[in-house]
């Protein structure tokens, strides 16, 4: 009995920026560059006379100086300054955006890339790196909008393709999720996480066959995960391949059992018709997790399919699954089949 089901969950809900350090040398090659001159902001004497930078391109060149020796402190103070002198200038943005989210303070990283999208609306990396940081913020709906902006300037951008189908499935989207889940497998098909994602969305559309294949060469790619094969088996009971969803959870839970992948050996064991391993698996189950309700339903089943086997003689049986189904409905009240196998059997 299918007392719950495995809820879909992306394996990867945001791609690091190490995901496209291969792709993309990073914020800091906007710091190479010009970008239009800069002049001598009146009154800045005092800077003339310390020796300082008396321009904004030269507070550009400190900072990617500081950069260089790690005090990323001073990078910053020295683009601020930058900033004081030409607000719209876009490298300076870019390289504090860069700086603040690679020491994870995504609220100052989103305004600084935020700043550096409206001084340059074209720029991929602006747009990109903005909606990663939206992202992380959980500001799903935001950090779509600015990965759409980047892939009309790079259609073929893996990772931002990856992010917005990543995001797009985190609103439950996965129709929308699809088209570039689809177009990230088919520019790295030797991403693990590119086609573990894929495989959860084929997944949620119902395309359950795909989903398998997609998570064979996830599995292929990645060390496996709980969280992958429990996806995995899922598509399989939807399928009826019990007997590979039962393999693929024994070998789970030879490695590392859990309540989830244990009650669901329980229930591939069941489907299966072998009662004493759907017993023991449902019982492990419980000792993860007492409180774990979709077990104990499923030990209850057994135990009820135990009694009616006995021509109703094992009221042992009976008495344990009755109170499981009790203990379940206290955890869990909205569970109208057990209510109903309650009121069945427990007169």
């Amino acid at each position: 009995m299918d007392t719950r089901r495995h809820s879909y969950r992306a394996i990867a809900l945001i791609l690091v920026c190490s995901i496209v350090a291969a792709s993309l040398s990073g914020c800091r090659a906007f710091r190479g560059g010009r970008h239009g001159g800069a002049s001598v902001v009146e009154g800045d004497l005092d800077a003339a006379l310390d020796g300082g930078p008396t321009t904004a391109q030269g507070y550009l060149e400190q900072a990617d100086a500081q950069l260089n020796a790690g005090d990323k402190d001073a990078a910053l103070q020295a683009f601020s300054a930058a900033i004081e002198m030409n607000p719209k200038l876009f490298r300076a943005h870019m390289g504090m955006g860069d700086i603040y989210r690679e020491t994870e303070d995504y609220e100052q990283a989103e305004k600084s890339y935020r700043h550096a999208v409206e001084s340059n609306p074209r720029s991929y990396e602006a747009n990109y790196f903005w909606g990663m940081v939206l992202h992380q913020l959980n500001r799903i709906g935001e950090a779509i909008r600015a990965y759409r902006a980047a892939l009309t300037l790079q259609p073929r951008s893996h990772e931002a393709n990856l992010n917005l189908a990543t995001a797009y499935l985190q609103l439950d989207q996965a129709i929308e999720a699809y088209p570039f889940a689809k177009a990230a497998a088919a520019l790295q098909p030797d991403h693990g996480p590119t086609q573990a994602n894929l495989g959860v969305i084929q997944a949620a559309m119902g395309q359950h066959e795909e989903a398998v294949k997609s998570y064979h060469k996830a599995l292929e790619l990645l060390e496996p995960s709980p969280e992958m094969v429990l996806n995995l088996v899922e598509s399989y009971r939807v399928l009826g391949r019990h007997s590979e969803m039962a393999n693929s959870l024994e070998a789970l839970v030879r490695v590392e059992g859990s309540a989830a992948a244990n009650e669901r050996l329980g229930f591939a064991h069941f489907k299966l018709r072998q009662f004493d391993e759907s017993i023991k698996a449902y019982r492990q189950a419980l000792t993860f997790d007492d409180q774990y309700f979709p077990a104990m339903n499923g030990l209850a089943v057994n135990l009820l399919n135990q009694f009616i086997r006995s021509d109703r003689q094992n009221v042992a049986a009976l008495g344990e699954a009755i109170e499981l189904l009790r203990q379940s409905l206290q955890i869990e009240r909205d569970q109208p089949r057990i209510v109903e196998l309650l009121s069945r059997y427990g007169r």
